[in-house]
């Protein structure tokens, strides 16, 4: 269970870093790069299976108590900035950002087929597949207990 460890803070990171900015209010437009909208986390894939998980977005769920990881809407903006908004129950996690040194200026950008997120110094980059109604951030990672590589998958679904 612990071995996905880097995924959740991951996740939590990425979830929590968008929390301070969702006060802006400027229309999406629409891009050419597919990324450009409004996204929630619907899987977080795990290939081989760990620990005989596949999809560990039930797991963190439970762990956390709640589905506000999935309840969160990622907002890609066509000025490059990432924001979120967050269910008014899940509010009380906000806090937890500040744990983690993420800033308020959440930033992404398309790379080829990368997507590529920036929060202050911190810079984290994916492989990309993105259409109409599914987006998928994907890296793989060598687990340090039984020397495996697994390759992890978030997926989105457009809101």
């Amino acid at each position: 269970m612990y071995r996905f460890r880097s995924t959740y803070l991951l996740l939590f990171v990425l979830a929590f870093a968008t929390v301070a900015c969702n006060n802006d209010n400027d229309p999406t437009p629409s891009g050419g790069n597919g990324v450009e909208g409004s996204w929630n986390i619907s899987a977080i894939k795990v290939d081989p299976a760990m620990d005989g998980v596949s999809d560990y977005l039930q797991v963190i769920n439970l762990f956390l108590g709640n589905d506000c990881l999935s309840r969160i809407t990622f907002n890609f903006r066509g000025n490059g900035t990432l924001t979120g908004d967050v269910p008014k129950e899940c509010q009380d996690a906000e806090a937890a950002a500040e744990d983690f040194g993420v800033g308020q200026n959440s930033k992404w950008e398309v790379k080829g087929n990368k997507i590529v997120l920036t929060s202050g110094t911190d810079v984290s980059e994916y492989d990309l597949d993105v259409n109409k109604t599914t987006m998928g951030w994907s890296y793989s990672e060598v687990d340090e207990d039984d020397g495996k590589t697994y390759r992890y998958t978030i997926e989105f679904k457009r809101k």
